[in-house]
């Protein structure tokens, strides 16, 4: 394996990029999520209408689409977790 540091790579013990703006990740997070609600306010009341109705009467809720989407990240995550004893590997598999 290539022991050769990448250039990309920040010296040994300074903090990487992620490390030094961990709260302009944070803030441009909350700001995109704040602005996805505002669209969806916006939005959920021009998309259903007459050629566009809603499938079921849930869907009609404000932030459906927020809750939807969030719960299906959860259910990824935990079968992540269920599958990974099924399709974990030792940890020395690559060097056999």
């Amino acid at each position: 394996m290539n022991n050769t540091p990448s250039p990309h790579a920040s010296a040994p013990g300074q903090p990487s990029w992620f490390e030094r703006n961990v709260k302009l990740i944070i803030i441009s997070l909350v700001v995109a999520c704040v602005l996805s609600l505002v669209a969806e306010v916006i939005w959920h009341s021009t998309f259903f209408d007459e050629k566009h109705p809603a499938h079921f009467k849930l869907e009609n809720t404000y932030f459906y689409s927020a809750a939807f989407g969030f719960l299906a990240f959860v259910a990824v995550v935990f079968l992540g977790k269920l599958l990974r004893p099924i399709i974990k590997r030792p940890e020395d598999y690559y060097d056999q």
